[in-house]
């Protein structure tokens, strides 16, 4: 009878196992399966950045391609009373566009990003623009752009706006809060890709050309920058850009060839009330209207017969003048100085204009005014279309010719973070190997075609005590498509000879290299898919013991054996690497990280990278949708 009673015991205990341990099963991770491969649907990538869709349309028509760039935040900064860009910032994306001003393609960001910067310095692009960046990706057709900008801007009469009265409108004329006249032609102006090449060329404020340096022979206290009509002949005047931080007003005047004007006698006609881009703003608020290409026919003033005149007589001389801050809401006023170009009329005497005539019909002439101190002639540009072939003396100096782009370069920075322990768990403390990178990709502008590419790596910080070494391969690419390579720094770099794509292994031993820099420098043949840091790795005590960012794959070198052991959940086949499953605060850890920035804090030791940046936990477990920028302390 007791027998009975045990061995009735002993299966109501199993029956009652059985049903626990498959409630267990199903619902607890027991670790029985932990290196069942993951399905490539249950991966999360553990990627900051992201693949936008890009299209850029400028809608030129005169077969001239331009580079355009892409920032975080706003590229220009006032100096000075002018608008410049910020040579501190670097782009996060540069491509140059075809010859009708347009780009399709992807572009690799931040996956923080939700509003970039467009900028171009090329004349004919509205810039810079703010854009969103959405889901679809990023989108500027700069046609409806400017249809937005300008509802309700076009001129009408007896607006009511004031005019200092030392200076004169033609007749009928009047313009809108943001200075843009009623009497601009309807169709752009643009001259040929050649003159727009040559004038931003010429009148500029990059790097360290100076106009005034570069063509000496320009300037001095006699030299004029007038026009000479030999030939009665019709002109307009067309804006082309201005750098400026004031509204300036722009005007021209006459006088009889071979007189000397004075500031009291000629009559001084407002062409352009307001010479400000459409693109400029002021406390946050567009000031300006005009775009490149918008034309103002000018009228000759005949003061024998006190009437204006469509043509500009032989034997007269068009001189220019500027009226600095000289538009205010919505009024001319007076601030300054009239600047005027012929030099003895100027209180300094300086040369404020530089007049440059190209082609041999002599029909083009581009004028540069300078609105202050910094004598860079781009603070209004700005060129005189003239209706007959060599209707003006050509005594005046002549528009440099000016290359279209070769090339454009997109730099990419950021910090590699490694846990070194892989294939186990790891503390996860991500600072076993943390490396910063600044890496610039020069393209074709013609073919947007990648030929080299300069990568600098920088070893700042190890945080565990095994020796590792660090590399990075090409993975798309073939040795064939490496023309050369080039490595600075410390000894003991090798380019791996066997390997199936272009590998490059900088050092065996961070200990020994802490916070020295390798600069690396690859032309190569033409490529199309580089996108930096490429496929970085870093190798424990050994070169077969590899550990990559998730997703990306071995080099040849590396021991496949390790994938699926102890914590490792790979799926060789499946293309999913280096990626754990994990017990902690979330399902899968990685053991390498790509973070977008130089200014990632490291993280403290031994403790898991969630607790020092608990946003990392949110991030992982919305597989990305949310907080995306965990890694930026608040300050």
């Amino acid at each position: 009878m007791k027998q009975r009673k045990i061995k009735q015991l002993v299966f109501v205990l199993s029956i009652s196992a059985l049903t626990l341990n498959s409630c267990t099963d199903k619902d607890v991770y027991q670790g029985e399966h932990k290196n069942e491969p993951l399905k490539p649907t249950e991966v999360f990538d553990f990627n900051l950045t992201k693949d936008v869709e890009m299209s850029v349309d400028y809608g030129f028509t005169n077969d001239y391609y331009i580079i355009f760039e892409l920032y975080d935040q706003n590229p220009m900064k006032e100096v000075d009373g002018s608008w410049i860009k910020d040579e501190e910032l670097d782009p996060i994306f540069a491509a140059a566009t075809d010859k009708q001003g347009k780009y399709a393609d992807t572009a690799t960001l931040s996956a923080a990003l939700t509003e970039v910067w467009l900028y171009s310095d090329y004349m004919g692009a509205v810039s810079p623009v703010k854009l969103t960046v959405s889901d679809s990706g990023i989108d500027f057709n700069q046609a409806k752009y400017i249809a937005a900008l300008q509802t309700k801007t076009r001129g009408v009469t007896s607006n009511g706006h004031n005019y200092v009265d030392d200076w004169t409108i033609l007749p009928g004329v009047d313009w809108d809060q943001y200075g843009y006249p009623s009497n601009i032609e309807t169709e752009l102006s643009l001259p040929s890709a050649e003159v727009l090449y040559s004038i931003r060329g010429t009148y500029t404020k990059n790097g360290n050309y100076s106009i005034t340096t570069a063509y000496p022979d320009w300037f001095n206290n006699n030299a004029t920058s007038e026009i000479k009509i030999t030939k009665a002949t019709e002109l307009s005047l067309v804006f082309v850009n201005s750098s400026a931080g004031w509204n300036n007003t722009v005007g021209y005047f006459t006088y009889p060839t071979g007189t000397i004007p004075t500031a009291d006698k000629v009559k001084r006609i407002v062409a352009f009330p307001n010479a400000s881009p459409i693109s400029k703003v002021s406390n946050g608020q567009r000031v300006g209207s005009l775009l490149c290409g918008h034309a103002v026919k000018l009228k000759y003033w005949n003061e024998e017969t006190q009437q204006y005149e469509d043509k500009f007589p032989a034997g007269v001389t068009v001189g220019w003048c500027l009226e600095g801050q000289g538009f205010y809401e919505g009024d001319l006023v007076k601030r300054y100085t009239t600047r005027y170009s012929y030099s003895s009329m100027n209180s300094d005497n300086k040369q404020r204009v530089v007049a440059l005539r190209h082609g041999s019909a002599n029909q083009i002439v581009a004028i540069g005014f300078e609105d202050n101190v910094d004598y860079d002639y781009c603070d209004a540009t700005f060129y005189l279309k003239i209706a007959e072939s060599d209707a003006i003396d050509t005594e005046s100096p002549e528009l440099p010719p000016v290359e279209p782009p070769t090339n454009v370069t997109t730099t990419t920075k950021g910090t590699l973070a490694y846990e070194d322990q892989w294939p186990s768990e790891g503390d996860y403390d991500m600072n076993d190997v943390m490396m910063t990178y600044k890496s610039t990709v020069y393209k074709k502008t013609q073919t947007n075609k990648i030929y080299k590419i300069v990568d600098e790596f920088t070893p700042i910080h190890n945080g565990g005590t095994y020796t590792c070494g660090f590399g990075y391969q090409l993975h798309t690419l073939n040795p064939g498509q490496m023309k050369s390579i080039k490595v600075t720094g410390p000894e003991g770099w090798k380019v791996e000879t066997e390997q199936s794509h272009p590998t490059i292994i900088l050092f065996d031993n961070i200990k020994n290299v802490l916070n020295k820099k390798y600069t690396v420098t690859i032309e190569l043949d033409d490529v199309e898919n580089v996108t930096p840091p490429y496929n970085p790795f870093i190798f424990v005590n050994s070169r077969n013991h590899e550990v990559h960012l998730v997703n990306y794959p071995p080099t040849d070198e590396a021991d496949m054996g390790l994938f699926n052991t102890q914590d490792d959940v790979s799926n060789v086949g499946g293309g999913v690497y280096y990626i754990a499953r994990y017990n902690g605060e979330v399902e899968l850890m990685p053991y390498g990280i790509n973070l977008p920035t130089l200014e990632f804090e490291v993280p403290a030791e031994n403790v898991k990278i969630y607790d020092t940046y608990p946003g990392f936990i949110d991030w992982v477990k919305s597989k990305g949708d949310s907080n995306q920028n965990w890694y930026v302390k608040k300050k």
